[in-house]
């Protein structure tokens, strides 16, 4: 570690030695500096801004002489120094420009989700505008408008929003915060509700395995979340959203410059949304709350600060508060209600069920980034790439206190987490990243499982003592290469030792991108992904049982799972009614697991096994995407995809059987519609999906008595209109009122093996209409 210290202050007195090439200076026409200016050479991206002096550093750019210096309101100069090559420190003096600037409106057209035809991945980007095309209150309804992730609920009681891609659960999607590994642990089945959706700039959805760089968890893809930035012209943005079920939600963030020079600069964000008592809404007359009534507080601010040098230092923190309470309607977290549960659940007059889910998360990074070197330039694309080093440092603390029924649930854990990477350029087409990576988590958890029903058994409560420190340290190498606009390959490994399993497992991962024609895009890509289970928090639902949760010895249970994901897609850009205005995509992806943990709770009727396997088990899906722009601000995106997914589970003894996997729906189809009018003083938008079944669990402990949930359509519609600096919107969700009938099983006796609130596969609340404004001051 301290040889690491050394080589990363050394990369960063390189860097700034590197960093002398052309100095000098920019002034006004009075004589006084001008702080932030832009310095560039002329018909190329390669340029600085000036300190709070007025000065600069610019390194030379092989082939061109022209040196360019701009402020706004003052006329840009241009020095040649073809005419003076031995002066290496240059002078500008600009001139004010006499020119009154009046109110200009710029149309700006964003569509709001697209394939992205750059990058060697194929990647779905969710922009700002496909963020607002909906309710987006938090990232796991920013999904609504992509077949490529699937939204559901781990159960019909907490309201935990879960994700699903290639046909497996979202834990084995890795997320991104801006490339750094985020909601690991046990915040993931709560972690997708903390993230606002407005608060993000953009969602960039990739599938199939993703960079050794940002580790080997991301097995069927990976989410990289892009915020809102400190540099942002925006200096406020408000929302605030308010349905018929009386949820109120705001939003509010705002970025400004601290200093004068604008080189340190921050962004603060906040967000608070509560539930009203009004909310004890029960479609289906189960007595059950459809959803918890909830209230959270979350604040972030984040920094940057820019160097003359080209380092960049990013720091933040975020903090997290929420409360769910579900159950019965009428049920309230108090120690008389919830002690009548533990003494009363046998009488004749049987207490409300009722749970209560009190979580805090703290976090904070650092990250840092330096220039070294001499630049590499390409005269085709007038741009230069330099080598740097980076430094990525990660805190994060979560906290949970809950019950369901009369399971009572502890967690506690505390992360620490680092990554040293070195970008060398050989040339612009030609890079190698190495680095080195650790974290350390600190887990303290256990789980009291009181099933005093099932009086056959010879103890009535199980308490399992999940405590444990896991460490990991690895090492990284992955090389690019790019063949002009034609051919591209990214080849990475990964070595990495573990701890906790006392195991070093190898993650080698491969990426191609062909383009056979200019307009014709062929991706594949291929790579091993491991991760570390959590048992309970991956599984959360099983806790809104009734069973006896059956879980073997931490000490010889493999919860390290692993899997091989290859696939690749084939993108075709052509015409309809414009130039290039279509697109369709066509991508399969298979996921092989060579061990996988099983949550079984088909084997007994009144228990849910926890094993691990390796035998068969594997995923495959196929999807079509298809956009299209007929006129202009009129957007069509349309897309199905078809999932086969199957898994081998133990029966009693040494006996095993290949089913189809549970819960996961065999095919869905969406048609995504968007129109706005000149100025974007109106826009439009309508949404439809047509969900498959989905294969459910039998609670027999018989797996012919298995069954399939119905196909169903759901149907959203949205009008936004534009007022000054305002955009009003109303919204319709569910607009067919369509819900399942029976999320929670034997819902009338939750004190017994048979109740069980797991088994969702359609919408818990039926049709919501909602309004809202959002304010952008710049």
């Amino acid at each position: 570690m301290k040889f690491l210290i050394i080589l990363f202050f050394d990369f960063i007195a390189s860097g700034v030695l590197f960093a002398q090439g052309l100095r000098g200076e920019v002034f006004g026409s009075d004589g006084e500096p001008l702080i932030g200016a832009s310095v560039y050479w002329a018909e190329t991206n390669a340029g600085v801004s000036t300190d709070s002096i007025g000065r600069f550093s610019i390194h030379k750019v092989k082939g061109y002489s022209k040196l360019v210096a701009s402020y706004l309101g003052y006329i840009n100069d241009t020095l040649d120094l073809k005419k003076n090559n031995n002066n290496d420190y240059v002078r500008f003096l600009l001139q004010e420009q006499e020119v009154a600037l009046n109110d200009i409106v710029i149309e700006g057209i964003q569509r709001g989700n697209l394939i992205k035809r750059d990058g060697i991945a194929k990647n779905e980007l969710i922009t700002f505008a496909g963020l607002t095309k909906m309710a987006c209150c938090n990232l796991a309804e920013s999904f609504e408008n992509s077949a490529s992730v699937t939204v559901g609920y781990s159960d019909a009681i907490s309201g935990a929003r879960q994700i699903k891609m290639l046909g497996l659960a979202g834990t084995y999607t890795q997320i991104l915060d801006e490339n750094r590994p985020i909601m690991r642990g046990l915040s993931a089945p709560y972690g997708l509700g903390y993230t606002p959706g407005m608060w993000l700039n953009s969602i960039q959805v990739s599938k199939g395995v993703s960079s050794v760089t940002a580790g080997h968890e991301a097995i069927t893809g990976q989410i990289n979340l892009e915020y809102r930035k400190p540099v942002d012209d925006e200096r406020l943005f408000v929302n605030v959203y308010v349905d018929d079920e009386l949820r109120t939600e705001a939003n509010v963030s705002t970025a400004f410059p601290v200093t004068k020079n604008k080189k340190l600069s921050s962004i603060i964000l906040l967000h608070g949304s509560v539930d009203t008592d009004v909310r004890k809404i029960d479609h289906n007359h189960d007595h059950f709350r459809d959803l918890p009534k909830s209230d959270q507080v979350n604040v972030a601010n984040r920094w940057l600060y820019m160097a003359d040098n080209g380092m960049q230092m990013r720091w933040g923190w975020k903090f997290v508060q929420e409360n769910r309470l579900g159950g019965m309607l009428g049920y309230n977290d108090s120690e008389n209600m919830r002690e009548a549960m533990y003494s009363d659940w046998s009488s004749k007059n049987k207490p409300l069920y009722g749970s209560f889910i009190k979580n805090r998360n703290i976090n904070g990074y650092l990250k840092i980034a330096m220039p070294v070197g001499k630049a590499v330039y390409d005269s085709d694309e007038n741009d230069e790439k330099r080598s740097n080093v980076a430094l990525v440092a990660d805190f994060d603390h979560f906290n949970e206190n809950a019950y369901w029924g009369l399971n009572d649930y502890t967690g506690n854990e505390n992360l620490v987490s680092a990554n040293l990477m070195y970008n060398h350029y050989f040339t612009y087409r030609s890079s190698l990243i190495v680095g080195t990576q650790m974290y350390f988590s600190y887990y303290r958890e256990g789980l009291t499982n009181r099933t005093p029903w099932l009086t056959e058994l010879p103890e009535q409560m199980k308490y399992y003592n999940f405590d444990r420190d896991e460490g990991e340290i690895g090492a990284y190498a992955e090389y690019t290469y790019a063949f002009r606009d034609r051919f591209s390959v990214v080849l990475g490994a990964r070595g990495d030792y573990n701890r906790y399993y006392n195991r070093f497992f190898l993650t080698p991962r491969g990426h191609i991108k062909w383009n056979i024609f200019p307009l014709t895009t062929l991706r594949a890509s291929a790579g091993l992904g491991y991760r570390s289970t959590n048992i309970i928090t991956d599984n959360i639902g099983v806790l809104a049982t009734g069973r006896q949760i059956e879980i073997p010895d931490m000490r010889t249970f493999d919860r390290m799972e692993k899997a091989l994901t290859v696939g690749g897609s084939i993108t075709q850009t052509f015409s309809l009614v414009g130039s290039n205005d279509a697109s369709l995509s066509f991508d399969y992806f298979r996921t092989q697991f060579y061990n996988t943990v099983i949550v079984d709770q088909e084997m007994f009727a009144d228990k849910i096994v926890f094993y691990n396997t390796g035998k068969r088990s594997f995923t495959n899906t196929y999807q079509v995407d298809f956009s299209w722009t007929p006129v202009a601000r009129f957007d069509i995106f349309a897309t199905f995809r078809y999932t086969d997914s199957e898994v081998t589970v133990r029966r009693h003894g040494e006996k095993y059987i290949h089913v189809e996997r549970p819960l996961v729906s065999r095919y869905k189809t969406l048609l995504n519609m968007q129109y706005a009018t000149k100025f974007r003083r109106w826009v439009f938008d309508a949404t439809a999906q047509f969900n498959g079944p989905m294969r459910i669990p039998t609670q027999t402990a018989n797996l012919q008595d298995s069954y399939y949930s119905p196909h169903y359509p759901v149907f959203y519609a949205q009008i936004t209109h534009k007022i000054g600096k305002f955009d009003i919107y109303i919204g319709c969700e569910n607009i067919g009122d369509y819900r399942q009938a029976d999320p929670i099983l034997n819902a009338s006796e939750p004190y017994s093996a048979g109740f069980n609130s797991m088994n969702v596969w359609g919408p818990l609340m039926g049709r919501k209409f909602y309004a809202g404004f959002r304010l952008n001051l710049y």
